[in-house]
């Protein structure tokens, strides 16, 4: 209910106070106030029954801001909604009390009529406990109050004695988050280790006298099984009980597991922190967890009590009186440790340098052998170098390279010597040398020797090293590619010597480094030979396409000289052939010597074709044809052309159907170009259209428009350039159809379309040849399309 507004002497106790809790007066029913209870609650996962309807008298009761609740505070004098004053607080009832009304059996169902006997004054606590509102009070006295009078609601009073609401463990947890404090402490040190548990099985009535005589507020729920521990499936709560009992429910047959059915079952783990059981109480709006182990055993439980008591000034105190306690001690620890390490640690840091020194020593002078040795790409060049400053590191009397050939013999490719010491005259190792050295590699990948009078070498092998004056000596292998390439070997000559891992390192990352300078020498070697000989290809190559480019001028000199003596000893003949034929056809009046005349005429016409088409498309072909630019106005020049067509079309019942503007501009072209390629064209078209089809012509103006579209360029500055001609389109249609696969050799010189003319009208096939190239000669495009019975020939030419 609302209460007046109180001065904000503490912002978190104000937080804390429920200024909405459930308030009756003392001649409320106990009945009543298990429905007030009960109506509260959000959710409930217990079967639905009918409940009371409106009338009995709860509406009053209840105030739309109030929310679940667990306890209900006794005043005495009318409570009204609409006043803002409060009589004095006489008493309280908790779930915990009623839970014990409903053990004993004082409230078995259906005893309603006992229900709405019992006045809440009969069976309620006298409030003994509560805090007066003052500027002097916090939330910390709260908590105090809480921790020495063990209780679970706490009554706010104003100084007259009118109750102003009340304070609970859970309201008090949503204030204070003290996060730090909360995460230092896990839940195995908070956990209460011996709750209350049943089985499944278990009546409500039998788990409300269970709470009663231990006290407990829940009962852990477990499911029964054959294995010693319990593995809980859930918590029954006081509040689940007096959920059931407002529900009318009968308390003897409903089972726990019915309780929790409805409801999500999480478990903490006792590594876990406070902090995450306060999140997860927040999260799922709970009062208490359970705590589970690795196995999913019940450890305990962890209630808002638990986090209650880590908010105390007294508990935070002790924790962080703990801490310092545990800090000092490691610091004292600590002290102690590097006290006694100090030495040792000296120590070591002065035997760290003098390593690292050497270590830093030793790696300058193998960057500065890999540079030199790298420096050269000559092979003696590297091997002397590598030899010589590898003697110098080493501080050895005699360094030695040896080239293992395929034979498994080895022979010395480089050598240095310090002074006073001679070389070795024998320039190759005997197999078997060389096959004691593998041998050694396979197991150790190096072949040392410190003291040559302590080894376990043969009388020979020793007489052959006393004779080259070696006293101790080590060998490593030079691989390329995981193939032995070669050898690296130390002498020391003077006395024995105990090589030293680092030195037997230095010499390893030597030989690895001369292994990959040697091969880059062998490729740059490779690649000096290839170039040599691709110089000298390449010099074969040139002079013989020069011979053949001689030739083909020759040749093609010889091409024009006959196609000149083709011209005209071709034309010379057909010419008289034609004036023969003229003359017979005026000479002789015989029909049948007439009909033989016209064959010859079309016969010779044909060839005077043919030869006129491979004459002229050769001639494109090698760009000699001269073409001479003049202005065609089209729309004059265009009706002329067409006349012959009309007549052809006809002769065979077509059609010839002319789309064209009025307004066709003059373009700059070549007019006997153009009349031949639509003359080609409409004759292809009316030869390929059936009798009574038709034949399409096309002529429109290409404007800036469609260019501008085309090329997805940007649009045109104003009307005038938007609606200027810039060339003209030709489009000619006729009713025939060339299939996708024929489609791209059409323009192909002598290709003809199978079974394209069922008229049998013959062709050269050189006519779209030819069209292409006078259309390419005079700087336009042709394209052709073909579907649905039409063949589309599109010819665009510029202004």
């Amino acid at each position: 209910m609302p209460v007046n507004q109180l001065p904000q002497y503490s912002s978190a106790l104000e937080q804390a106070i429920d200024r909405n809790p459930i308030i009756v007066t003392p001649d409320t029913s106990l009945y009543q106030v298990i429905q007030l209870i009960g109506q509260l609650n959000r959710s409930n996962p217990l079967p639905t029954v009918q409940t009371p309807e409106n009338g009995n008298g709860l509406d009053r009761l209840l105030d739309s801001n109030q929310t679940q609740s667990d306890c209900v505070l006794i005043v005495d004098g009318e409570k009204s909604t609409s006043s803002s004053e409060i009589s004095t607080l006489q008493g309280i009832v908790t779930e915990q009390e009623i839970l014990q009304l409903l053990a004993t059996g004082l409230l078995d169902y259906p005893a309603e009529v006992r229900l709405h006997k019992t006045r809440i004054s009969e069976v309620m606590s006298p409030s003994t406990v509560n805090l007066v509102e003052s500027e002097d009070q916090d939330i910390f006295t709260a908590l105090s109050l809480f921790r020495q009078h063990q209780i679970y609601h706490l009554p706010v009073l104003n100084s007259q004695g009118d109750l102003r609401g009340v304070i609970t463990p859970e309201r008090i947890r949503r204030v204070l988050q003290p996060s730090n404090i909360l995460r230092l402490r896990r839940v195995g040190d908070e956990v209460t280790r011996k709750p209350v548990t049943a089985p499944a099985i278990t009546s409500l009535l039998s788990l409300a006298q269970m709470m009663s005589a231990h006290q407990a507020s829940c009962v852990v729920i477990y499911q029964s099984s054959r294995k010693k521990q319990l593995n809980p499936i859930g918590i029954v709560t006081a509040f689940d009980i007096v959920q059931a009992q407002y529900l009318e429910l009968d308390l003897s047959r409903i089972t726990a597991e019915t309780v929790i059915a409805g409801s999500s079952f999480f478990s903490l783990k006792s590594g876990d922190s406070l902090w995450v059981a306060h999140q997860e109480m927040q999260h799922q709006q709970v009062q208490r967890l359970i705590v589970c182990g690795e196995q999913g055993e019940l450890i305990g439980i962890i209630s808002q009590m638990s986090l209650l008591r880590m908010l105390d000034p007294t508990e935070m105190y002790r924790v962080v009186r703990n801490l310092q306690q545990s800090v000092d001690q490691l610091q004292s620890e600590k002290f102690d440790l590097l006290e006694s390490r100090a030495a040792q640690l000296e120590a070591l840091v002065q035997e760290r340098t003098a390593k690292l020194y050497e270590q830093l020593q030793r790696e300058r002078l193998f960057a500065k052998i890999s540079f030199q040795i790298h420096q050269s790409l000559d092979i003696e060049d590297i091997l002397n170098t590598t030899v010589a400053e590898v003697r110098l590191v080493l501080s050895a009397d005699r360094v030695l390279i040896y080239h293992v050939m395929a034979n498994k013999a080895a022979q010395r490719v480089a050598e240095s010597v310090a002074p006073g010491w001679q070389p070795l005259l024998d320039k190759k190792l005997k197999k078997q040398i060389v096959k004691d050295y593998l041998t050694a590699f396979e197991t150790d990948s190096v072949y040392a020797i410190s003291n040559l009078q302590n080894s376990r070498l043969t009388p020979e092998e020793l007489e052959r090293l006393n004779k080259e004056q070696i006293q101790a000596y080590l060998v490593v292998p030079i691989l390329q590619d995981g193939q032995l390439w070669g050898m690296i070997a130390a002498h020391q000559c003077s006395a024995s010597r105990q090589w030293q891992p680092s030195e037997i390192t230095v010499l390893q990352q030597l030989a690895t480094q001369l292994a990959i300078a040697i091969q880059q020498a062998q490729l740059y070697r490779q690649v000096q030979d290839l170039n040599t000989d691709l110089e000298r290809q390449v010099q074969e190559r040139t002079s013989e396409l020069q011979q053949k480019v001689k030739e083909l001028q020759q040749l093609n000199k010889l091409k024009d000289d006959f196609l000149s003596t083709v011209s005209h000893e071709l034309r010379t003949p057909l010419t008289n052939m034609k004036m023969a034929i003229h003359m017979m056809k005026l000479v002789s009046q015989n029909e049948q010597v007439q009909r033989y005349i016209s064959i010859l005429e079309q016969e010779w016409t044909r060839e005077t074709n043919l030869i006129n088409d491979l004459l002229d498309l050769q001639k494109l072909e090698v760009s000699s044809m001269p073409i001479s630019l003049e202005t065609v106005e089209l729309s004059q020049w265009l009706p002329q052309i067409l006349k012959p067509f009309y007549s052809r079309t006809q002769e065979r019942q077509q059609v010839l159907n002319v789309k064209s503007p009025k307004n066709l501009p003059s373009i700059l072209t070549n007019s006997s170009s153009l009349e031949r390629i639509l003359a080609e064209l409409l004759n292809n078209a009316c030869k390929y259209t059936p009798n009574g089809g038709e034949v399409c012509l096309t002529v429109r103006n290409k404007t800036a428009t469609e260019t501008h579209s085309s090329k997805k360029s940007l649009k045109p500055k104003n009307n005038e350039e938007h609606s200027k001609p810039l060339g003209v389109k030709f489009t000619i249609t006729n009713q025939a159809e060339i299939s996708e696969k024929e489609l791209p050799k059409i323009f192909d010189k002598f290709y003809r379309v199978p079974n394209a003319d069922p008229w049998k009208q013959g062709g050269t096939g050189l006519g779209l040849a030819l069209v292409q190239k006078l259309v390419e000669q005079l700087r336009g495009e042709i394209k052709v399309s073909s579907q649905k019975n039409l063949t589309t020939f599109t010819v665009e030419l510029p202004q």
